[in-house]
């Protein structure tokens, strides 16, 4: 019954994200990659999170970005951090991910980089199937 069905559902306040990482502070900072860079969180809930804030020039649409949230979304493995949802404000392309605080920094971080990883292998998949049916 607490399936993710609508995106709704997972969508956050660009408000309440910038609030949580005290407005992406540098000592809410975890990392930074190609995709973005990662900030902690803390919910008004009192829930810890990870924020991926990805980079300006990732090159996804809004509607790309929501359907692969969607799918990250049902993904859930134990022993990855949990998606909680996404904002989507403007330029601002944000995934929210459970802060797994009794783990490591760097098991943290790895296990996000999975996460990035997986993300951008639906990514390519979704494309590849989008110039498969153009080829038709």
């Amino acid at each position: 019954a607490n399936d993710i069905t609508t995106i709704e559902s997972l969508q956050f306040d660009f408000d309440t994200i910038e609030a949580a990482t005290n407005k992406f502070s540098a000592e809410n900072k975890l990392g930074e990659g190609g995709f973005g860079e990662v900030f902690k969180g803390t919910l008004p809930s009192g829930q810890e999170i990870a924020v991926k804030r990805l980079s300006k020039s990732s090159g996804q649409g809004g509607a790309e970005f929501k359907n692969e949230v969607v799918v990250v979304a049902k993904l859930q493995h134990r022993n990855l951090a949990r998606l909680l949802g996404f904002c989507l404000q403007g330029e601002e392309k944000i995934l929210v991910y459970e802060y797994v605080a009794n783990k490591s920094l760097d098991y943290t971080l790895f296990v996000l980089t999975l996460r990035f990883i997986m993300e951008g292998a639906l990514i390519i998949r979704s494309l590849a199937r989008r110039q498969a049916n153009f080829g038709q």
